[in-house]
This record gives C-alpha cells, sequence and structure tokens, in this order.
C-alpha cells in the first residue's frame, strides 16, 4: 500500500471513528520509535518466523480487498469468525478472520484490540499464528491461521473421528498443549480461557491453542491478574480455579487448572464437564468445605488422571508449572500390547487376534488390566493373552536424547539420535517361547502363530553339538602336531648333515 492509499485509508477512518480509536490502536500494536515514523499503517515490526507453513513476510496491516470472505465459522467473543482467502503477492492463503462489527467497536473495541495486540506478540508453532490485521469502514479485522479440522472438541464429539483420535494421539495432543501453555508461562501471559473448544486441529498430529479473547498480560513485578467484576464479563466457570470464581484472581496456576479440565475434556471424548450444574453450584462442590473434583473419564490413562488431580490442587502454588509438565508428560504415555488370540471373555474387553491395545491402568491386585482399543471400546483384559507392541508412532515430545555410532557403518560420522522412549521395557509375562530366523527356519513352540501364516517355514534348525566342535577342535590339533613332528624331523636331519660334512673336513 503506498502512503497517499495509507492516509487516505486513515482519513476516511477518522471520518466513520472517533479519533481515540485509532490512536489506542496504534499505540498497542506498534513501539513508541514507529509512532513517530511517518506511514505507520504501512506494516508492523518484523518478527523472524521459524519456518512458518505459509510464506508471510510480516504481521502488517492487510488491505480490505486483498480479503476474500467465503462462509461463516461461527460467532466467537466479540462477532463473527468467518472463513476466506487473502491474497499475499500473488499467493492465495485459506484465513480465518474474526470481525469486530461496527457497532460493538463503537461500544466497546478496546478488548478486542488487546486481543489482537497479544496475539502479535505471539509466536510458537502450536500457538494460532496472527497474519495482520484489516482496518474497514464498517468493521476491525483479525486475520489469522486457518484450522482444516475445526476445533478440538468438535473433533472429539463427532463419532465418525473417533478412531482418527485415540488414546496415544490425546497424549501427544497434551504435550503440545502444554508446550504452546509454557510458553505463554514464559512470556508472562495468562490465558484464562483454555478449554477444547480454543483448541484447533490442523491435522491429526498437531493442535494449536487460539482465542485469546479473555488473556492478559502480567505487569511487571506482579505474578497475578485480578479483574473487577461487570456484567459483561463472561467466565467459563467449569473451567475456572475456585479463586478465580472466588476472587476474580487469575494466575498461571489457573490456567493450569483449566489444562486439567481440558484433560478431562479430551479423554472423555467431549463430556461437557460439571454438566447440569450451575456456576454457583460449581463453586460449592470444588470450594472448601467439598473439595470436589471430576471423575476418571473412561478412556483416561491411571497416570493421567494422577496428573490432572495435582492440576486441580486447591492451592495455587501446589499446582504443578507448565514447565513442569513438559517433563512429566512424557514419561505418562500409556504402554500398548497386541493380542495374539482372540477374546470373548464375558464382563472383558471382546478383541480379537492381533488388535493393539492401550493399557489404561494394569491394576495393584487384580491380574486383569483395563485397555481401550482404537475403536474407544474399554474393558478389562488378560495381559497373558498379549506381547508388547513395539510398532506405535513415536510421540511428538522432545525427551534427553543420547547419540549411538557403529564404527563399522561407512556414514559413522552421521551419528544417529535415539530417545529414551524408543527403548521399550518387557511388558506384561513375555515370555521367548520360539523363534523364526530371516530364512523361515524355526524352533521352539510357535503354535501362537495359528493358521495366520500357512507359508511359514516347518524346518526346524539342527540342534547345536558342542561336541561336533570338540571333535573337530580335536582333529586340527592333531593334525598341526603332526605338522611339527615332521618338521622337527627334518631339522634334525639337517644338522647331522652339516655336521658330517665339517668332520670329512
Amino acid at each position: 500500500m503506498s502512503k497517499p492509499e495509507m492516509r487516505r485509508l486513515k482519513k476516511y477512518f477518522q471520518k466513520h471513528f472517533p479519533q481515540n480509536y485509532l490512536s489506542k490502536f496504534k499505540k498497542m500494536l506498534l513501539p513508541k520509535r514507529e509512532e513517530q515514523s511517518p506511514g505507520v499503517l504501512g506494516m508492523l515490526p518484523e518478527e523472524r518466523q521459524d519456518k512458518p507453513s505459509v510464506r508471510v513476510p510480516n504481521k502488517h496491516m492487510i488491505p480490505a480487498d486483498a480479503i476474500i470472505v467465503n462462509k461463516e465459522l461461527g460467532v466467537g467473543e466479540f462477532g463473527v469468525v468467518q472463513q476466506g482467502v487473502w491474497t499475499n503477492d500473488g499467493e492465495r492463503i485459506q484465513v480465518a478472520i474474526k470481525c469486530l462489527s461496527r457497532e460493538r467497536m463503537q461500544n466497546n473495541p478496546i478488548e478486542f484490540l488487546k486481543e489482537a495486540a497479544i496475539m502479535h506478540s505471539i509466536d510458537h508453532e502450536h500457538i494460532v499464528r496472527l497474519y495482520g490485521v484489516v482496518l474497514d469502514t464498517n468493521s476491525l479485522m483479525l486475520v489469522t491461521e486457518l484450522a482444516p479440522l475445526r476445533s478440538l472438541l468438535e473433533c472429539l464429539k463427532e463419532p465418525s473421528l473417533r478412531a482418527s483420535f485415540p488414546v496415544l494421539s490425546l497424549c501427544d495432543f497434551a504435550v503440545q498443549i502444554a508446550d504452546g501453555m509454557q510458553y505463554l508461562e514464559t512470556k508472562r501471559l495468562i490465558h484464562r480461557d483454555l478449554a477444547a473448544r480454543n483448541i484447533l486441529v490442523f491435522s491429526k498430529n498437531k493442535v494449536k491453542i487460539s482465542d485469546f479473547g479473555l488473556s492478559r498480560a502480567l505487569g511487571v513485578g506482579k505474578d497475578y491478574y485480578q479483574t473487577n467484576f461487570n456484567v459483561n464479563l463472561k467466565l467459563p466457570i467449569a473451567w475456572c480455579a475456585p479463586e478465580c470464581i472466588s476472587y476474580l484472581k487469575f494466575t498461571s496456576a489457573s490456567d493450569v487448572w483449566a489444562y486439567g479440565v481440558t484433560l478431562y475434556e479430551m479423554f472423555s471424548y467431549g463430556f461437557q464437564p460439571w454438566a447440569a450444574l450451575t456456576g454457583h453450584q460449581i463453586l460449592e462442590a470444588i470450594d472448601e468445605p467439598n473439595f470436589q473434583r471430576l471423575e476418571q473419564p473412561e478412556c483416561c490413562p491411571k497416570e493421567y488422571f494422577s496428573l490432572m488431580q495435582q492440576c486441580w490442587q486447591h492451592e495455587p502454588l501446589k499446582r504443578p508449572k507448565f514447565a513442569d509438565l513438559i517433563n512429566l508428560l512424557p514419561e505418562l504415555k500409556p504402554e500398548q500390547v497386541q493380542a495374539v488370540q482372540d477374546s470373548i471373555e464375558p464382563g472383558q474387553l471382546v478383541y480379537r487376534q492381533s488388535d493393539i491395545i492401550t493399557v489404561l491402568d494394569k491394576g495393584s491386585t487384580n491380574t486383569l488390566w483395563k485397555g481401550v482399543l482404537n475403536n474407544g471400546k474399554t474393558g478389562f483384559f488378560n495381559p497373558a493373552h498379549t506381547i508388547a507392541y513395539l510398532g506405535s508412532n513415536l510421540p511428538s515430545n522432545k525427551p534427553g536424547e543420547f547419540t549411538r555410532g557403529d564404527g563399522k557403518n561407512a556414514y559413522s560420522s552421521q551419528r544417529r539420535k535415539i530417545r529414551t522412549d524408543m527403548i521399550s521395557s518387557p511388558q506384561g509375562d513375555l515370555k521367548h517361547t520360539g523363534h523364526v530366523g530371516l530364512d523361515g527356519a524355526y524352533f521352539g513352540d510357535i503354535s501362537f502363530l495359528g493358521g495366520k501364516y500357512p507359508h511359514l517355514p516347518r524346518q526346524v534348525v539342527t540342534p547345536y553339538k558342542p561336541q561336533e566342535d570338540a571333535t573337530d577342535n580335536s582333529s586340527q590339533i592333531s593334525n598341526q602336531d603332526a605338522r611339527n613332528t615332521d618338521m622337527n624331523t627334518e631339522s634334525a636331519r639337517e644338522s647331522r648333515s652339516v655336521q658330517d660334512i665339517e668332520s670329512k673336513h
């Protein structure tokens, strides 16, 4: 946009909106040094992007004619959210457009501008990215990344997508969400509205945190944000910690509480927390002296529920920080086993041979374990009828790494890195009952293979016989002794010949 065009846009904007709105917007989005320079509407400061999915040079003011609105996606905190296309240097980019209507902007645009300012300062792979802002005569728009698969809550509640989001995928999502929240924690930002509805799904393996309508930045020297009550204040009570409801006091610890509730939504596949209770009843349940907490979801691993209970500690200081959660979550990822036979036991989990079962609880006294299949069915099963499954996808988290080198490898200079979570410990009652070689030969008991492998060779490997080796070694030693005797005889003959010659002389 040229400078004359920017001046005309500024003049036209000032004609329809009071002067103070534009100045407030500029102060919140631009640094002071750029407010004093001409053409402040041209472009926001550059921020380095680490391998963005879309080539966007900067977060900047986007001309209104570069945006084409296609359809409405829903209604957000400040207005309508729409899907559209942004044309940037000839490249067409699918975007989400959050619009603030002219009426809402004239009444109270400050909260919307605060969200724009917060999103402008954020750059993280698991947080929705802000492309730019559109200043239009009829509305103010935030242009952000578009999530192709909608919100996580919508995906979890869709029965046809249940198999696409198994428990292990939810565990990976938990790590990604905690990673994004740790970033906000280091930036001294409080989300205040962390929930499954505000987690957007970009692929089956990646989610991002969105909706910063209630987010706040902590002031210098403060570790909490306290708001004033007003009739327009809408709090997500079911996701709020007791101190948020009682005193309107928000901290990173209250975000940790909401994170625990978000995990409850995920492992219950979209079930409403504290369903059918009013806000007053929720506070009465979770606050002293009752200290009630949400129950363990059917598909939630035991270790994850213990972590959720830590997030719901009544005292904020006793709750773990997101930095602690990042270190804990990789260790809590549930194990997987594979069935070696069919099971139709009444009252237990029904599965077929070769089915993969994710272990939810190994139990303490019961010999049966609790598990879940990829289709979401849960139940108890006999671990003796399973073997360790090592073919699961690697997680997205990054625990400690160590290197392994192979001196005989031609490419030994390129060290391969392996992680500790790639090494499985023995799972269940693991027994080595048989062995099948690369040539198809086998020994031991392989009856568990059944009729699944009719083409498997049935040739038994000849047992190892150390006696044959001993005989071979003895014959080799005898041959060597015979050769040594011949050599000694020949040397003696040569010695006698030399002595005879000397005596003649």
